[in-house]
This record gives structure tokens, sequence and C-alpha cells, in this order.
């Protein structure tokens, strides 16, 4: 299962808000000025059973009710994914609490020594650290933050099953003004555990080049302990990057960068190919 936790988003979101909340909304208001009206389309396709499985996509940026609310909706399938990652990141890894901030809150936890961890209270405490990063108000934004990211477009892409409508998994992509032309971040992908082994986190992926074909560096970012999300990457054409973009500052032995190119593979394209509107 993918985690794209500490992207782009999610450092976006644990800043302070600045500003008050009326004058967020007229910059806001002034960010959209220069972006194309929001773009929704909607394609069908099967998955490895055969089963009719529903897409549906829209361009906007993260400042944009409508992104919150959608992330929102996609926190009940993250949840199940993106917890138990970074939790068997934080087992392996327990020296980051002290170390690094984001790992402030799990201090008291950790404060006797590893052996008398509570991992049940610090679970709870994983997920409300994550639950951030999907259920936000972008009205609370600071100034700085939409001034930066304002101009980037983010898309945001689910999955569903056509006969119920149910939401099976979900992908967000970002092309930020900084990134070279054609540079595209994913920024979270995630199907629901229920629904794994369907190949819906590829064809997830692969959507990103029927919605913008031009697409020359695909690049992401999961934690080094995710050995499913890294064989399933891997074997979707991702490899190793060993200069990554970075929007902020990662420990790279907490990390793993990953890339994907079309100019040397095709896997996803022939996936995407499959999506008929």
């Amino acid at each position: 299962m993918a985690n794209a936790t500490r992207t782009v988003l999610f450092a976006c979101l644990c800043m302070t808000a600045a500003c008050t909340r009326a004058h967020n909304n007229e910059l806001i208001t002034e960010s959209f000025s220069h972006m194309n009206q929001t773009q929704t389309n909607r394609c069908e396709t099967t998955d490895k059973n055969g089963t009719p499985v529903i897409l549906e996509w829209f361009k906007t940026t993260f400042l944009d009710p409508s992104f919150a609310h959608a992330m929102k909706q996609a926190w009940e399938v993250a949840r199940p994914a993106y917890v138990p990652v970074e939790m068997q990141f934080l087992k392996a890894f327990p020296e980051v609490v002290g170390t690094e901030p984001y790992f402030k809150a799990f201090e008291p936890l950790f404060s006797t020594g590893i052996e008398y961890v509570d991992w049940a209270a610090a679970e709870v405490i994983m997920t409300n650290i994550l639950k951030g990063h999907f259920v936000f108000d972008p009205t609370t934004f600071g100034e700085a933050m939409i001034k930066a990211y304002g101009q980037d477009s983010c898309t945001m892409v689910t999955a569903k099953d056509k006969m119920s409508g149910a939401l099976l998994g979900f992908a967000s992509f970002m092309a930020r003004a900084t990134y070279p032309a054609h540079t595209v971040k994913v920024m979270a992908l995630s199907v629901a555990p229920e629904q794994q082994k369907r190949g819906l986190g590829k064809i997830l992926m692969s959507s990103i080049f029927r919605l913008l074909p031009e697409t020359t560096n695909l690049f992401l970012c999961t934690r080094v302990t995710n050995s499913t999300a890294l064989a399933a990457y891997k074997a979707w054409g991702f490899e190793y990057e060993a200069n990554p973009i970075m929007d902020h500052a990662f420990k790279l032995d907490h990390w793993t960068f990953l890339s994907y190119n079309p100019a040397k593979t095709n896997t996803l394209q022939k996936t995407a190919a499959t999506l008929k509107a």
C-alpha cells in the first residue's frame, strides 16, 4: 500500500495560519484567477477480475474547498493504509522520537524507554496526526503558504465501484510552478484494504497519463520500511531516484524516492490506454 506522508501538501497543512479567514479567502480567490476553471472528467475500466470500475477526477489547487472535501472523504480509505505504514516505520526507527519535530507528540510515551511504550496509545496519536493531513480547512491557511502554492495545480482521482458508487481508492497529484516542465509529484495513493489485489493502485497511478499525457517525469517518496509499496512501484516501472526533487528537508535514510520516466518504460501508459470515456 502506498504511503506519501510529508509530501508538500502534508508539510503545508502543518503550517500555522497567519492571516484572518476573510483575508485568506481574498488571497485564495486571487490565486484562482490565474488558474483554469476546475476541470472534471470521468472514465470507465475494469479491474483484474473484469469488474467495472469508474474513475472520476478534477484538477484544481489544494486551496479549493472542493479539494478539501475530496480529501476528507478519502481519509476513510487512507486511514487503514497509512497508519500501519507509519507505525511500522516508528517501531523500526524509534530514535526519531526526540530528534524530529514531526514525532514530538510521542515523546511522553517514549520517556521511560522503548520497552515501556504503549503502542496502542501511539497508534491513536499517529492516527490524529495523519488525519490532520486529510481533514483541513483551506481558509485557515497562512498568507505565505497561499502565495507560495496558489499557482500549483492539483489533480484528485477517485476509483469507485460502478454498481454501488462506493469509494475503492484514490490518488492525488501535484504539478508545482517551481518544478521542471511536465514534472508531476504523486502526493498520495491508497486503495481500501479490502479492495486490494484488484490492480486498482496501478490503475489510479496510470491515470495521470490519461489526464496529463505530456508528463515526462512522475515521482514520489515512501518510507524505507514500506516494502509492499516499494515492490509495487518497481513492478510498475519506477526506479530509484538518486537526486530527488524535495519541497522540504527529508532524512534520506528514512525515505525512498522513486521516479517514472515514460521515455524508458510504458507500463503505466499501457494501463492508461484501457481507461475508456
